[in-house]
């Protein structure tokens, strides 16, 4: 049985659940071996994330974007207000993505990230940032290749998580068409 096209979509406050469970999902996918399994599964924290994602799904400083396969949500990306100010003058928004692990490689993240950015793109604004655990590997490279970069600058709540910044292209400048 072949599988339908994927589809990006605008998350809606229904979507909440469904974002908090890919959000916990991916979570514990990178943090495993690095935070204990009780963290990774602590009840509070995830109804925190529910709380933070019913928020941002009402808020006008978010667009939100949910990606589905035959109606089943396999990632979400969020891009918006950032969430401390900025190190960066230019930086004026902020990229969170979160990809089901079982959806890895497939152009998930990539088609996310591009709706993103193309988002952004009728909001003018000059750059970007993004947060990644200094472990996470996988994400950092794949964040290389669509153009975001290190810029030496960490989270003011965690020196574990390193900034990158993106350009925001103009409108119908080619982004990278790297798979994810």
């Amino acid at each position: 049985m072949s599988r339908s096209p994927l589809r990006i979509r605008a998350a809606t406050p229904q979507d909440c659940h469904a974002i908090t469970d890919l959000h916990t999902c991916s979570r514990a996918d990178y943090y495993r071996g690095v935070i204990s399994d009780a963290e990774l599964v602590d009840a509070t924290a995830a109804e925190r994330r529910r709380e933070r994602w019913a928020r941002h799904l009402r808020s006008g400083e978010h667009t939100i974007f949910l990606a589905e396969w035959d109606g089943t949500p396999v990632g979400f990306a969020q891009i918006g207000a950032c969430r401390f100010p900025d190190p960066d003058p230019q930086v004026s928004g902020e990229l969170h993505m979160y990809v089901d692990p079982g959806s890895f490689r497939r152009g998930v993240g990539t088609r996310l990230h591009t709706a993103c950015i193309r988002a952004r793109q009728q909001v003018p604004i000059a750059a970007a940032r993004l947060w990644v655990q200094d472990f996470n590997t996988r994400a950092q490279a794949f964040y290389r290749a669509q153009d975001w970069r290190p810029d030496g600058y960490h989270r003011p709540d965690s020196t574990h998580l390193i900034g990158y910044r993106l350009t925001i292209p103009t409108a119908g400048t080619q982004q990278p068409s790297t798979a994810s």
